[in-house]
């Protein structure tokens, strides 16, 4: 739903009543604030719950100091909707302390819409925005740039027990110190139409990490993350995660596991393309997707291309790296991967279902050089 200001509300049509042209009478749905950012802070300090704050088009608001604690930006901590118009908000690194731009607690209910955040810097979690278990936030033709978390999720942090809905939007060169380079995604989560473009984890996830709850990814690109040590595009630790028409492209880990996809939890891909990742440390382990402990792997209609594990040492497994858990492989493809060590294609220490599916033109091999040799894979 889209709100208007008074001044769109005056482009009604008029209605002629016995020969008289009159104005209906309406409500103002939205607050416009002008391009200031004093005036930014106080309207969302005093907006009543349930109200719509409308940026100035295309304005910079440009924030010098923290509101309070690490926060930008006054808490939300009640229902609030910004209609950003094409605005940008800014922490200004030259002259401004470490503080991420938006908190959103757990009482809170925000709905950003057209809007940046840029250059955030928060000390631990949520470089551009904050969620705490219980908040929900909604993004859609959002962009968060350059924010940086001291800890976890450099562009936004989803805490256990929250919910974040992102749709149409794109998270490009944010970092975090240690996990979740764009995004920590550790409550309900869901993405459509997103991108993630050139975020960085000193340690796990380069573009997201994920150790709790259920996330849904649709139409979702990871691609050009790094990673310090597993997981170049995303790091798997808990609760459930699917990518749906997705792609996870040219991601790396300087570790030593997971160029594009590192794995413990259930993970579904369905028509969803993991391509030109790499592992690049020594002996490294699965270009494409590794997974250990109790995790499950199902690719539908998938594929994993092109992929490679090409580090000093042992590298293997350029495609896929399984040392324990469930695989399904339907109607799928495992092709033109490369690793140091064979085998090119898959490394596995235990069976794993193939359905109409295929690994072929791996180097330099297959499956051979696999504890277990899949059934079906030849070389």
């Amino acid at each position: 739903m889209r709100y208007t200001t008074l001044s769109g509300v005056a482009a009604l049509a008029a209605i002629v009543v016995n020969g008289v042209s009159t104005v209906p009478a309406a409500a103002i749905s939205g607050i416009s604030v002008p391009c200031d950012t004093t005036a930014l802070i106080n309207a969302i300090a005093t907006a009543p719950a349930g109200s719509t704050l409308v940026l100035a088009r295309h304005c910079t608001y440009h924030l010098t100091t923290a509101y309070v604690g690490d926060d930008g930006l006054p808490p939300i901590d009640r229902q609030l909707t910004i209609e950003g118009r094409g605005a940008t908000i800014v922490r200004d690194g030259l002259t401004a302390g470490a503080f991420r731009i938006f908190h959103v607690t757990s009482t809170g209910d925000l709905r950003l819409d057209d809007v940046t955040i840029r250059g955030g810097n928060a000390p631990v979690d949520g470089g551009g925005i904050l969620v705490d278990g219980s908040g929900t936030l909604k993004l859609s033709l959002a962009v968060l740039d350059n924010n940086t978390a001291g800890s976890a999720g450099g562009g936004v942090s989803v805490e256990p027990g929250a919910t974040a809905d992102i749709t149409h939007s794109e998270f490009t060169f944010n970092n975090a110190d240690l996990t979740g380079g764009g995004l920590q995604s550790d409550g309900t989560g869901f993405t459509d139409d997103v991108v993630f473009d050139r975020n960085h984890a000193a340690s796990y996830g380069g573009a997201i990490d994920h150790e709790h709850g259920d996330t849904v990814h649709r139409n979702t690109t990871l691609k050009n993350n790094t990673s310090g040590a597993d997981g170049g595009g995303i790091d798997l630790d808990g609760g459930t995660a699917q990518f749906i028409n997705s792609k996870i492209l040219n991601n790396t880990t300087a570790g030593s596991q997971g160029g594009g996809i590192w794995n413990q939890t259930s993970l579904t891909l369905i028509k969803t393309e993991v391509s030109g990742n790499v592992a690049g440390g020594s002996n490294g382990q699965g270009g494409g997707i590794y997974q250990e402990g109790s995790g499950t792997l199902v690719l539908r209609d998938s594929s994993v291309d092109r992929n490679s594990a090409n580090g000093s040492g042992t590298s293997q497994g350029g495609g896929i790296y399984i040392t324990s858990g469930a695989v399904t492989l339907d109607r799928s493809e495992v092709n033109d991967n490369a690793s140091t060590t064979a085998p090119g294609g898959v490394w596995t220490d235990t069976q794993f279902t193939v359905n109409r599916s295929e690994i072929r033109h791996n180097i330099p091999t297959n499956c051979d050089g696999s504890p277990v040799i899949v059934t079906g894979c030849v070389g």
